[in-house]
This record gives C-alpha cells, structure tokens and sequence, in this order.
C-alpha cells in the first residue's frame, strides 16, 4: 500500500504536480499555480517504535525528577546541559519536521518544487572555513556574506559506504534576465557514501553574486540520495565554467528529469547580500561589468501640522523645519 501511495506522488509530480494525490485522483484536470503543493516527494519516513521512544522520555524524565541535585542546580544556574546530545535527539526526531516547516515559511518548496515539499531526513552539516580559522555555518535562513562564502563549504552527513548521492547548491533569486530561472552555483553527482571530494564535479562552486539592490538571495543546498548510479553526461559543463547561461538552471526541470533515479533526502540554506567581493566576483571570475540595481525611495509622508499635538515627542516639529 506504501508503495502505491508513493508511485501516485510521483505520478502527479510528473504530469505537473497536482494539490494532493486525493485531487490526482478525483480531479485531474484541476492545475493552477504551485498545483504540486501537498505532493511529499522525499523519503519514507524512517521506521521508528514510537513506544519505546514514549517509554525511554518518560523514564528520563522519572529519573530526572528523582535526583534532588538536579533541582538544586537548576535553582543556583550550575545546571549544565549536554547541547551536543540534544541536537543528537532533535535531528532524529523533530528535527526534520521543524526544518520543513522553515523551509515552508521561506519559500524554499513555492519557489523551487512549485510547491512540493519533503521531510530532510538526512541531516547537513554545513560550514565555510575562512582565512581565520574560524568556521561559518550553514543553518536554516541565516545571513551568510559573499566574502565569507568565497570558497566551497565543508559538507558531511551520515550515509552509508555503499550508498550514492547528489548535492547541489541554487540561487533562485539572483538571475539577470529570466525571473523565474536560477543560477547553478555547485553539482556534484554520485557521491560514494558521505565522501564529497570522491564525487563528479559537474558543476564547480561559484561564489554568490547578488546584486546590489536586489536585496537578500537565498542560497539553497539540496542532498538528493541516489537508487544506484547515473549519468549526468547533459548536466556536465566544462570546468572551470565562468558562464552565467550555462549555468542557468531550474531545479524542478532537474528533478522531474532524475525523479525516478534519485529522491530529495537534505536540507539546508542560507541568506546573503552584497559586499564588496561581489565587484570582485563579476570582474575577476564572471569576466563582466557588474550590475546595479536603484531603487528611487519615495519622499517621506508628512501629515499636516496639528496646532496642539497631543502626545507628541519633543521633536515632533523637526520635520516641518526647512532643511536649508
């Protein structure tokens, strides 16, 4: 029955995505904008004994509750709290969940799946080293700068040996000329185990480039876990590739291709605005004059001048003094 549910996902995510199965079902006809929102197209759920999980929280807590050393330090604040062993817990059980609910909030799904969504069941570790020693993280949403992000970041996950992946790296917020079009920032495909120097470089890592006056880009990772071996003969590109148009790209293009070879199992992305290291990256790698983007800020609203302005600051009659 698992099986038939997930063949109707990816059916209805084929012929162009539909608001759920029960709508590929009753009404297949019925499309319009982001129409694959609902479709779950990421791994089955891991099996876990949702009982035993029950049993083992609430022996914990009964433990906790029974040490009175424990209260004592909570009371004075000397209570440590193992931070390492409660992200270990949260990936593997809320985890997921939550960084799919983000993911929602930011548009990661609307944007790049028309609306289709998967549980990143696989977590990512991701971090840029810099000159100082010193690591960037890569979390969910956080503001990352151009000059940080220079180089590929560090990249792990847990996989097995035998396993096979695929990692990309897209900025669907940052192409010159086609709105709806992304840039390719890195694609590297059949990854052995979590060995990402041992995979196919198809595409090499380019820095992020937003233009000043676009605002913040959304800079997306994306692990896929292969179900055996590919060819990616029509993604390779000659490398290095300093070429804007061959790397545009379209996620859900890419997906629909390799649907049924490879499934979205990770998740992570970061936010980053201009500095001054994207001049650099337009003229000393893109090989092109850099774009600037104005935006004309409407004159500030002045409502007209009361005679008695109750409850007003002291500097309420700065605006109305001329400026020259």
């Amino acid at each position: 029955m698992a099986c038939f549910g997930s063949f109707l996902r990816r059916t209805a995510f084929l012929n162009g995505g539909l608001n759920s199965v029960r709508t590929f079902v009753t009404a297949p006809n019925l499309l319009s904008q982001n129409a694959s929102h609902g479709v779950d197209i990421g791994l089955t759920a891991p099996h876990r004994q949702r009982r035993v999980i029950r049993r083992t929280r609430a022996a914990a807590i009964k433990d906790g509750r029974s040490q009175a050393q424990l209260e004592a330090q909570a009371r004075h604040r000397t209570l440590k709290i193992p931070l390492d062993q409660v992200k270990d817990v949260w990936e593997e059980t809320s985890g997921p969940y939550h960084i799919r609910d983000v993911a929602l909030h930011y548009g990661i799904f609307k944007d790049v799946f028309d609306g289709a969504s998967f549980v990143p069941y696989v977590p990512l570790s991701i971090s840029y080293r810099q000159s100082s020693g010193e690591n960037v993280p890569v979390f969910r949403g956080n503001f990352v700068t151009p000059a940080e992000s220079a180089e590929a970041p560090d990249v792990s996950f847990t996989a097995s040996d035998d396993s096979l992946w695929t990692l990309l790296c897209t900025n669907p917020d940052g192409h010159l000329l086609d709105s709806e079009a992304e840039y390719m920032h890195w694609l590297i495909g059949n990854i052995p185990g979590n060995r990402i120097d041992e995979g196919e470089t198809l595409v090499d890592y380019l820095a992020p480039f937003p233009v000043r006056g676009t605002g913040y880009h959304r800079l997306i990772f994306i692990l896929f876990k292969q179900h055996s071996r590919m060819s990616f003969d029509e993604e390779q590109q000659q490398l290095p590739c300093h070429s804007l148009s061959a790397r545009t790209f379209k996620t859900l293009e890419f997906y629909r291709k390799y649907q049924d070879l490879m499934t979205p199992a990770g998740l992570g992305f970061y936010q980053s605005r201009w500095d001054q290291s994207v001049q650099q990256t337009f003229h000393q790698i893109l090989r092109m004059r850099e774009p600037v983007f104005e935006y004309d800020h409407p004159k500030q609203y002045i409502a007209p001048q009361k005679k008695w302005p109750h409850r007003k600051p002291i500097h309420y009659l700065n605006k109305f003094i001329p400026s020259n």
